[in-house]
């Protein structure tokens, strides 16, 4: 990621982080199977420590995932456990990943290996893989244009995708649309700029206006946890807010005026979970 002050993430209209073979089997990110499983893992560890929480159960459940990446994201740990049906939304999708019989020996091997050790369900390889082919779909649409039968969805699950979608109303009607009453929410959003570092995280944000940020870059919506949990209590998607990171060292920030309407609390918070 570019990190220098002043230069732009995502220009308007630009796409970031490609997703073609060449890029996916070079990306050390994209490549390490440890990480799914740490991040669905480590996540969960957390929620526990700060909430009564109660942790996902995929087992004959169908599971849609937002904004999936190249890798299925949590989708073969959901049919590892018995996911029955997993829908990935992700536009920009590329079906020669999957193809790939490099990508199964680097990837999916080592993440069937990590599964096996920690969960121990008696699945051969063979048997995994035939679950991520055939119980794994995958739409290329963004989430707004997802035309899945109302109500499809046991669990619905982002991980660092909705501060990204600009049109989030549409996309958080869309997800209603998607859910049933009892549908479990599992949202990760971030809310840090993506470019400072550790001790800086809202650098790029909060010394401008919006309309100055949107002028030079679309990676972010730049919604504000007050704003995105307004925008689920307004379609009627019952979640609760749980902060994950918050940075304490908000008060020292020279803030532009746009930002002085919301509480400091409000944005400290570098991620947080929006979950039920």
């Amino acid at each position: 990621m570019d990190s220098q002050q002043g230069h732009s993430r995502l220009k308007p209209g630009e796409e970031d982080f490609p997703y073609d073979l060449e890029s996916i089997l070079g990306n050390p990110f994209h490549m390490d199977a440890r990480r799914p499983v740490d991040r669905l893992l480590r996540y969960e560890r957390v929620l526990e420590a700060k909430t009564a929480w109660t942790p996902l159960d995929f087992e004959g459940k169908r599971v849609l995932e937002i904004g999936c990446g190249p890798l299925l994201g949590w989708g073969p740990i959901a049919v590892y456990l018995g996911s029955t049906e997993y829908v990935c939304i992700e536009p920009r999708y590329r079906s020669e990943v999957l193809e790939s019989d490099v990508v199964w020996t680097r990837f999916f091997l080592p993440l069937y290996q990590q599964l096996d050790a920690l969960f121990d369900r008696g699945i051969s390889f063979d048997d995994f893989a035939d679950r991520v082919r055939s119980r794994i779909q995958v739409d290329p649409v963004a989430i707004k244009d997802c035309t899945r039968a109302g109500g499809m969805a046991d669990i619905v699950v982002s991980n660092g995708v909705l501060h990204h979608i600009a049109e989030l109303d549409s996309a958080l009607d869309r997800i209603k649309h998607l859910s049933h009453a009892s549908t479990r929410q599992f949202h990760v959003i971030h809310f840090n700029d993506h470019m400072s570092p550790p001790d800086t995280p809202f650098r790029e944000i909060y010394r401008q206006d919006p309309a100055e940020y949107f002028a030079r870059d679309s990676l972010l919506n730049l919604k504000r946890p007050s704003e995105i949990s307004a925008l689920f209590d307004r379609m009627s998607i019952p979640v609760t807010v749980i902060p994950y990171i918050v940075d304490q060292a908000i008060e020292p920030y020279d803030l532009a005026p746009y930002w002085t309407q919301f509480d400091k609390s409000d944005l400290a918070i570098q991620i947080a979970f929006f979950v039920n």
